[in-house]
């Protein structure tokens, strides 16, 4: 029986579906990916890219997700 919140009272809570964690986990890859020994400098731009993606990214998800988790109900056991 769903609650005022509209979560489920007594049930699992999931997060909803966002686009974060790939975005996230994008940014990490061009990382790794710039991190390769190269001699040509446009390794450095991969890495500097990835990593503006990675932090922004993981930081709105990192919001959106304790954002989330405050607005659940309290349980009562």
């Amino acid at each position: 029986m769903p609650d005022q919140g509209g979560h489920e009272s007594g049930g699992f809570h999931l997060p909803s579906p966002s686009a974060l964690p790939f975005a996230t986990s994008a940014g990490i890859a061009l990382v790794l990916a710039g991190l390769v020994p190269d001699a040509r400098i446009w390794r450095l731009a991969l890495v500097s890219l990835g990593s503006m993606i990675a932090v922004i990214f993981g930081a709105q998800w990192a919001r959106e997700s304790v954002a989330e988790y405050r607005d659940l109900p309290e349980r009562s056991d």
